[in-house]
């Protein structure tokens, strides 16, 4: 039996539609970025703000109390860490030769098989192949990081968002309600309140996580006496953002080092570090993000590789809360369909 499918242009057009606006999305995903940064920001100080609205102040006072009282701390663990940072890190260029060196010494047994059984070729090979794709990876990291961190302009734009759309009360969830059809507004303004509660939750717990891990960490190599503790543990703070595979990297890199400092530092160093992730992961993680995302291990992971391919730095730190988000709109979309799917059950029955 032949079946003729008629499309019509209205569809074809809606699709075309779809189309140019996703390329369209697609070509300002840096100006996305800096939006959706707002957005979590706001998310996480909505609730304080929505509090001192209720005991009467202006949430444009509250918000710049929030603002000042962030930037303050901020200096003052600059004025606190830098020095000593600035000294750990000279030390470490100083000493880098010498490591070096080392290490090459403890891979010259390896060298030296390779070199009897006429693997040298393609071990060098192997090396300097492995050398230039670190370095490379190393070079657009380094690359990545010092324009994330040194984009005044982008800065100043993600605070200045975040401080329009804090001083409106539910100002986000008015404005994503207004573009969605009169019927779906409603629903629009649970969805995007749900995501903002989540997106709040995640940051506020991150900052703790990453305190909390550099505390730690800082206090552990000190007692166990490691060179360059502060880099290390600060390392590790600032990795924290990147679940899962962040902590692996600040664990292999403190290895690294320490170890050719002195071998049986390294591995009690990396003991140390593998003990700290388990009580992260199992203790410390699940009482402060109980009310964060809760996404798949899976998923964590295939959104931070989307999040570095599509923007870097800056895609990794938004990859989870972008992902909740869209894990929010799956849940409704799934719960809608199998819902349909009991009534249209129910009707035949």
């Amino acid at each position: 039996m032949n079946r003729s499918i008629d499309i019509s242009s209205g569809t074809i057009l809606r699709a075309v539609f779809i189309l140019l606006f996703l390329w369209f999305l697609f070509v300002v995903r840096d100006i996305l970025m800096l939006v959706v940064i707002s957005i979590i920001i706001v998310s996480a100080i909505d609730p304080i703000v929505d509090w001192f609205q209720k005991k009467k102040v202006p949430r444009s006072i509250t918000v710049l109390a929030i603002y000042i009282i962030f930037f303050f701390l901020i200096g003052f663990a600059i004025s606190l860490l830098v020095p000593s940072i600035t000294n750990e890190a000279k030390s470490l260029s100083e000493n880098f030769p010498q490591m070096s060196a080392k290490f090459s010494g403890y891979f010259k047994n390896v060298r030296d098989f390779a070199v009897t059984h006429n693997f040298q070729q393609n071990a060098s090979g192997f090396i300097t192949n492995l050398n230039d794709r670190l370095t490379q990876a190393t070079s657009d990291i380094l690359s990545q990081t010092i324009l994330f961190l040194g984009g005044i302009f982008s800065f100043l734009v993600i605070f200045s968002v975040a401080f329009y759309m804090s001083v409106q009360e539910k100002g986000i969830k008015k404005f994503f309600a207004s573009l969605a059809p009169e019927e779906h507004q409603e629903y629009v303004s649970g969805l995007i309140e749900r995501i903002q509660r989540k997106m709040g939750y995640w940051l506020q717990g991150q900052f703790i996580l990453m305190l909390i891990v550099f505390l730690i960490d800082y206090v552990g190599l000190l007692i166990i006496g490691v060179p360059y503790a502060l880099i290390l543990a600060l390392l590790a703070g600032v990795l924290e953002i990147v679940p899962y595979i962040g902590p692996i990297i600040s664990a292999v890199l403190a290895f690294a080092i320490t170890f050719l400092h002195d071998p049986v530092t390294g591995f009690v160093v990396l003991a140390f570090f593998v003990l700290v992730q388990q009580i992260e992961g199992y203790v410390i993680a699940p009482l402060v993000m109980k009310k964060a995302v809760g996404l798949n291990p899976v998923v964590v992971i295939l959104a931070l590789m989307i999040g570095a391919k599509l923007a870097g730095v800056t895609g990794i730190i938004i990859a989870v809360p972008v992902a909740t988000a869209i894990g929010e709109v799956v849940n409704d979309l799934t719960k809608k369909d199998t819902g349909a799917l009991e009534l249209e059950k129910n009707k035949q029955g």
